[in-house]
This record gives C-alpha cells, sequence and structure tokens, in this order.
C-alpha cells in the first residue's frame, strides 16, 4: 500500500508541476494580450466593431486672371453604396431592382455587389441630386438598412474645351493628372474627412448608434495669370487657322513680356477636361473603337499633350534673334553698317551649299538689319562665323535654352541643341537661322520677351495666387527675372529691326491697324527627304512704344492652299490676336494708320424707320439698302445687317427686315490668294459686305470659307503684297 501511495504522490507531483507550467504560461499569455499588445488588439477590436467612409474635401477652385471667371470648380455630388451583411437575403433581389432603376444601372451588376460577403461596395459615384434624393425616398418608405449615401464631389469645367491643356484635368478620385490640376494638386485637394460608424461580428450595421463625422478640410482657391477673354480670342485663330491650313496641330502663347505671366496658351485641337477619355476629333473618333487599349492610351496620351511646352521643334528663323543677340553683344557687327554681308542666294559651308528662301535669286549687299529685314539666311551665317563655336553656344546657355524655362506645368521639354564640344562649323551655320535644333513654342515666346522688356531673361508663369478657403492670401507668386541676357542698347536695337521687319520686310502680314509692331517670321523644317514637315512659325511684339503682349503661333505640319509660310499663314493670325487683345487691355494706339486707299463710314441705326427714310438716309452716307422681299416705302424696319455701329466701306449694302421671319443666307466664296478687288466683287455677288486689311493679295479671311451666313454680313479680308513674303 505504502508502494502504491508514493507512485500516487509522484504522479500528483508531476499533475500539479505541469498544471503550474500551463498556469504560468496562461499568465504569460494574458499579459503579453492585456498589456504588450494591448493597443494592437485595442486597434484590431476598432476596426472589427467599425467601419470608415471617406468624405471627400472640396477641391479648390481655379479663377481667371480676373479673379472673376470661374474655370474650374467642385460640385457636391453623391456616393451611394451598401453594407451587403446589412440587407436581407430575401430583400436582395428587390433592393438590386429599385437601385438599377434609380441610378440606371445593369441590375445584375447591383445584385451581384449586394451579394458579396465584405464590408462596403460601391454602387455609383458621381450621383446627383435628383437622384440621391430618390435613393433616401426609397430607403425611408421601405424601411432599408444597409444602403448609404454619402456627400462627395465632382469636378466640372464651366468653359468646356477654353484652355483644357493648361487647367488639365481630374481622376475619379479628384486627384490632378494633368496641367495646373497635377502641378498645384497639393494645393486644390484639401485634407478628406471620414464618417466612423458601428458593426458587429457579422458585419451589420449596430442600431442605436451614432456615427462620428470629421469634417475634410477643402483645398485652396488659385489664380492664374491667364485672361479667359484672351484665351477665347488666341483659341478662335488658332482653331480656325489650323483647320484652313489643314495642320496636323497649332500652338500659341501669348506673354507679358514685363514680367512673364501667360495670358493665354493654346494647343489646337483641344479636347474637354469634363470628358478627358473621349476623342477629340471627328478623326479619332471614327477609328476609335478599332483601336486596342494600348493604342487608345497612346492617342489620349497625345490629345492632353500641351504641345506649346511639351513638343520642340526646328523653330526656323524666329530663332534670328538669338544670333543677332550673340552678335550685337561681342560687337562682331553693327545694326545698320551697309553693305557688310552679301548674299548670293546660296553659300558654302564646308562641304555643303546651304540656300537663302530667296534662292536663285539674291539679296545682295545687306546689313544685319536688311539681314532681319529680309530673313536671309546667309547673313547669319556670315555672322555666326564671327562669333565663333564656343561663344555662339554660351549665348545659347544663356539663354536656357540646353534646359526649360521652369514654368510651373507638369511635362515641360527642354531644347535640344548641339554639344559645344562636338559642334561643326556647318552646325553653326544651320544653327544661326533656326535649323538643325530644337526648342518649344514657349522658349521662343521666352526669347522675344528678353527683346521686348530691355533684355532681361523671364521665367513665364501661370498661376499667381493662390488663396485658403476662406479668400485669404495664402500665396503670392512674384516674376523671377533669371538673368540679363542682352543689354538694353542690343534689346532697343534689336526692337528697331524687328518692327522694320513689320513695316517693310517679310513679316508686314502681322501689321495692326493703330499699332507699332515688332515682328519675325519663320519656316522650319523637321525632318529631311520623304519626312520633312515644316513649322510655320510668326513672333510679334506690340505696342513697340510700350511692349505690353508677346505673342508666337506655329502650325505643324500645314498642308492647305496658302502652303507652309510663316509669314503667309501665321502672320495673320498673330496680328489678329494682338489687334483683339489689345483693344480688350485698353491699350492706347500709337497712330492711325491708313493700310489702304478705303475709307469706311459707321453705319446707321435704321430700325423704326420706313423703307423710305432709312433709303434716303443710306444714300446720303454712301451706303445701299436691300430687303428680302418686295416691301412698301412706308414699311417700319425691325432689324439689320450689319447692326448700327459697324463700319463699312462706302457702296456697302445694308440688309433690312420688316418682320421677325428666317433671314435669307449665303456661303461665303473662297478669296484666298485673289487680289482684293476680286475679293470685292465675289463678295458682292453673294450677298455680303466686306472690310478689308491691307492691300494686295488676300491671304486670310474670316468667316471661313464655305461657311453659311446670313446676307448683308461682312466678311473681313487682311491682303497683303506678294513682295512682302519670303
Amino acid at each position: 500500500m505504502a508502494y502504491m501511495s508514493l507512485k500516487n504522490q509522484k504522479r500528483i507531483f508531476i499533475i500539479m508541476i505541469i498544471c503550474v507550467v500551463l498556469a504560468v504560461l496562461l499568465f504569460s499569455r494574458l499579459v503579453y494580450i492585456q498589456v504588450i499588445k494591448s493597443s494592437h488588439y485595442t486597434q484590431m477590436a476598432y476596426e472589427q466593431q467599425t467601419r470608415e467612409r471617406t468624405v471627400s474635401a472640396k477641391r479648390g477652385t481655379i479663377y481667371d486672371a480676373t479673379g472673376t471667371k470661374v474655370l474650374a470648380q467642385s460640385i457636391s455630388v453623391n456616393v451611394i453604396s451598401v453594407v451587403p451583411n446589412s440587407i436581407e437575403k430575401e430583400d436582395k433581389e428587390a433592393v438590386a431592382t429599385k437601385l438599377a432603376e434609380i441610378l440606371e444601372l445593369d441590375k445584375e451588376e447591383v445584385l451581384n455587389k449586394i451579394s458579396k460577403n465584405s464590408s462596403s461596395e460601391t454602387i455609383a459615384s458621381k450621383v446627383d441630386k435628383d437622384k440621391a434624393n430618390e435613393v433616401l425616398k426609397y430607403i425611408d418608405e421601405e424601411d432599408i438598412s444597409g444602403i448609404r449615401v454619402d456627400e462627395d464631389t465632382q469636378r466640372v469645367y464651366p468653359y468646356t474645351e477654353l484652355l483644357a491643356h493648361v487647367l488639365g484635368f481630374v481622376g475619379t478620385d479628384n486627384q490632378g493628372l494633368d496641367g495646373v490640376e497635377s502641378y498645384y494638386d497639393e494645393e486644390l485637394s484639401g485634407v478628406p474627412g471620414k464618417i466612423v460608424g458601428s458593426f458587429d461580428g457579422r458585419g451589420r450595421e449596430t442600431p442605436f448608434t451614432n456615427e462620428q463625422y470629421i469634417a475634410p478640410v477643402d483645398g485652396n482657391d488659385i489664380v492664374l495669370t491667364v485672361d479667359a477673354t484672351i484665351q477665347s480670342i488666341v483659341e478662335k485663330y488658332l482653331s480656325k487657322a489650323v483647320k484652313e491650313n489643314i495642320a496636323e496641330y497649332g500652338m500659341a502663347v501669348v506673354l507679358r513680356p514685363s514680367t512673364g505671366e501667360v495670358l493665354a496658351m493654346a494647343t489646337m485641337p483641344t479636347y474637354n477636361p469634363n470628358s478627358p477619355f473621349e476623342p477629340n476629333t471627328d478623326e479619332l473618333k471614327a477609328k476609335w473603337d478599332t483601336l486596342s487599349q494600348d493604342e487608345k492610351s497612346d492617342e489620349l496620351k497625345k490629345m492632353w499633350r500641351n504641345k506649346v511646352i511639351s513638343d520642340t521643334q526646328e523653330p526656323g528663323s524666329t530663332f534670328k534673334v538669338v544670333t543677332a543677340t550673340a552678335a550685337l553683344e561681342e560687337n562682331v557687327t553693327e545694326l545698320d553698317k551697309a553693305g557688310e554681308f552679301n548674299c548670293a542666294g546660296i553659300m558654302r559651308v564646308g562641304n555643303w551649299d546651304i540656300k537663302c528662301w530667296r534662292y536663285p535669286r539674291s539679296h545682295g549687299s545687306e546689313s544685319l538689319r536688311q539681314g532681319i529685314m529680309n530673313s536671309c539666311n546667309p547673313v547669319f551665317m556670315q555672322v555666326s562665323q564671327r562669333i565663333g563655336i564656343e561663344t555662339y553656344c554660351k549665348y545659347l546657355q544663356a539663354f536656357n535654352l540646353y534646359s526649360r524655362t521652369g514654368i510651373d506645368l507638369p511635362g515641360e521639354a527642354a531644347g535640344i541643341m548641339h554639344d559645344p564640344k562636338s559642334m561643326t562649323a556647318i552646325d553653326l551655320a544651320t544653327t544661326s537661322f533656326g535649323q538643325t535644333i530644337q526648342i518649344s513654342t514657349l522658349q521662343t515666346a521666352v526669347n522675344y520677351c528678353a527683346v521686348a522688356n530691355g533684355g532681361n531673361l523671364i521665367q513665364p508663369y501661370v498661376v499667381k495666387e493662390i488663396k485658403s478657403g476662406n479668400g485669404n492670401y495664402e500665396k503670392k507668386v512674384d516674376s523671377k527675372v533669371i538673368r540679363q541676357v542682352m543689354s538694353k542698347n542690343t534689346a532697343d536695337q534689336l526692337l528697331s529691326a524687328l518692327e522694320s521687319t513689320v513695316t517693310d520686310g517679310t513679316a508686314t502680314s502681322g501689321k495692326v491697324r493703330g499699332y507699332r509692331v515688332a515682328g519675325k517670321t519663320a519656316t522650319g523644317e523637321n525632318g529631311r527627304g520623304e519626312n520633312l514637315v515644316y513649322l510655320a512659325g510668326y513672333a510679334g511684339i506690340a505696342p513697340v512704344s510700350s511692349p505690353e503682349l508677346v505673342v508666337v503661333v506655329n502650325l505643324y505640319d500645314p498642308k492647305g492652299v496658302s502652303g507652309h509660310g510663316g509669314a503667309t499663314i501665321c502672320g495673320p493670325v498673330v496680328g489678329s490676336i494682338l489687334d483683339e487683345s489689345l483693344r480688350y487691355l485698353n491699350v492706347p494706339t500709337d497712330y492711325t494708320l491708313e493700310e489702304n486707299s478705303i475709307k469706311e463710314k459707321i453705319i446707321p441705326d435704321l430700325t423704326g424707320k420706313t423703307i423710305k427714310e432709312a433709303k434716303e438716309l443710306l444714300k446720303s452716307q454712301g451706303f445701299n439698302l436691300s430687303t428680302n422681299s418686295d416691301v412698301a416705302d412706308d414699311s417700319i424696319i425691325k432689324n439689320q445687317i450689319p447692326k448700327a455701329g459697324a463700319s463699312l466701306m462706302e457702296d456697302s449694302t445694308v440688309m433690312v427686315y420688316i418682320d421677325d421671319k428666317e433671314k435669307p443666307t449665303t456661303t461665303v466664296p473662297d478669296v484666298r490668294n485673289k487680289t482684293a478687288e476680286t475679293a470685292i466683287k465675289l463678295f458682292k455677288n453673294a450677298g455680303l459686305n466686306v472690310r478689308i486689311v491691307g492691300s494686295g493679295y488676300v491671304l486670310t479671311q474670316d468667316p471661313t470659307p464655305g461657311s453659311v451666313i446670313e446676307k448683308g454680313s461682312i466678311v473681313t479680308i487682311k491682303c497683303v503684297s506678294t513682295t512682302d513674303l519670303p
């Protein structure tokens, strides 16, 4: 018995040791869970019992330079989501049917989401107020749990395509994806808020608990340097030029030379940032469904690209101001030293024969001013030889042409120049007149700003103010001078030469009535042989007396009847942009410029008068009257075309109407490349009036040929002598 008792004691002892060990282990585990991992398991419990829903912050508003025109804003919309486990199984079919009906969605897709074993599923986002209210009404009437209606925001662009390539757009999560929206995303986006709710172990909403709402912090507002009115002027003329000249695309930028503010920047064709993933041209729409996903992505990237800053091309002769700057600064020549250079129509450099645009004719003996006015390549090749490669490349560096301008927009490309270490005499010669190198349209504009502002290279920018949500200023952007690249004297001399180029040289197509304009034409050659593509360009500065605007327009691969010369197809566009923009800005005219012998008079107001009275009044002022039907002399005039206050040359015809019936229309004839006299006859035969700017042959006309407009309307044509064009 004693032996058995000892054995039992040992067993009991072992069991006790095991129990003690287990107790120690359990206690240690309890300490580990309750003390060491307390915060971890507390967080796990919190996550099991709560769910967070994000409340989007209101993205900041983007205004134009006036601070009054809204270019981008966020509006309140709603997100419809469900908690699948909170919807009873027998109700899922009916809920899916109703939500699909209200939100105009596919029922099976909605049912699939409602049937998932998940904590939350988004049914629809960017839901407007009316549909959200319908969902709320359904929830209330049917006492349905598990459906949420939360506030969200949607980005809208009230002016649709206007300034699209500068503004950019946002993604479905309201994050900026391009343009200002991307570059200033941190300023615009704000801080999201959240809604915290309680759930049970099965993932169902817990009744009788209050949700916690943490308010979002709205983003900052932004004021651009871009003026919406000037932007609309630029887009109007650039779009017209691209279509009429069958160009692949067009680029234009307007800068204030004293500060570097971008007043307008446009690429055509443009797109609608409200629907940035939709094709933007009829050609692209026609082939869209046949493209692969990768091909669609590539096409969209091309569509979004702000080519003014992201694409570089051979600039052509607008680049000659850089060469002229180096020549005058290094004192290798003077502006008006007669006969210092000679153009034989062709010049041999190394083993290359490089032609002047005038070949086989020549310009003969020229000064540097005449070389600029005539856009003579041999003059600039001879100038560059005097400067030398090493010194010339220092000026390319000074103009920042190896790098970027530093504009506050994403995707800017750097200039492409020859490596100074391997640059040859031929490279120097071709670079001197803007070929075999590449820069952006914006870089060309910055170069001309230096001429216009007295020699300072400025950094362009598009955002001038950042405001907090309460309207207080957070940041005001100041203009920045990078360096002085030429003396005031050199800048003044170049400005004078460029003005001579407009008055008496190759750039006369950019003249503006009443203002002194400086300008330079360009025809860049991108590629060679069968791959040769032309870049037509024109850079203008106005008014010369006190420069307010620099405008650069480039058309890539123009294939229209007017050819590919910058003077012919870009000069009139720059002139029109300068004309309307200067008058919009109330910049005083320099003088009254008579461009032809045609005198214009103001059309009187004929409404309320009888036909007889109107005929007598118009006859006394040299105008004719026409009606769309036979009317009695005592009939009262209700309307007229052109309207009172418009100016027309003598012998023009005013159409009058005595009722509100549909007005007769006519098709605008194509008068381009015809003489002004021929154009007048064609317009009169079509029942149209004409306003003539300049004299000689017609370069451009507005409205576009083939347009259908009301009889009596005014068509404006811009003319220039063919001897003025390269």
